[in-house]
């Protein structure tokens, strides 16, 4: 996907429920920093908050768990490796907001590298399991 920060404004979207919606009002319009032209327009009006709390608790989280510590930071890789492959297209993002590349570089590069760190802290240090035992067992009583 090719972010176009040059033509007309888009409509952002929100993840919701496992799906992209739009706002069902007028929103706001986000303007170039530098230009003062319209880069895109933004509303949450109308999106279903607590259908999204309820789908992460229902159905999402339920699928997490089922993952191992090592599942789950392979998904983290995958998603910091993917941003990164994005880079440059969140840094014509990031600079139609008044941002230098050094500005963009701590949340673009700075947030993807994080994930990877995660990712790679998890498989150097957890087990491959569902489940940590924190700490040793502890007798309660005779």
């Amino acid at each position: 996907m090719k972010l176009d920060v040059t033509t007309r404004p888009r409509t952002l979207e929100s993840y919701v429920g496992g799906e992209w919606v739009k706002g069902t009002g007028e929103g706001s319009t986000l303007l170039n920093a530098a230009t003062g032209t319209p880069v895109a327009r933004i509303d949450s009006s109308g999106v279903d908050f607590a259908g999204a709390l309820a789908y992460g608790r229902d159905v999402v989280g339920p699928k997490l768990r089922r993952l191992s510590f090592h599942e789950r930071a392979q998904m983290l890789k995958a998603l910091g490796l993917k941003l990164m492959e994005l880079k440059e297209e969140f840094y014509a993002e990031s600079f139609a907001t008044g941002a230098t590349r050094a500005d963009g570089w701590i949340d673009i590069e700075g947030g993807a590298g994080t994930l990877l760190s995660y990712a790679s802290k998890a498989r150097r240090e957890l087990p491959n399991t569902r489940v940590l035992t924190d700490g040793a067992v502890e007798l309660l009583s005779k």
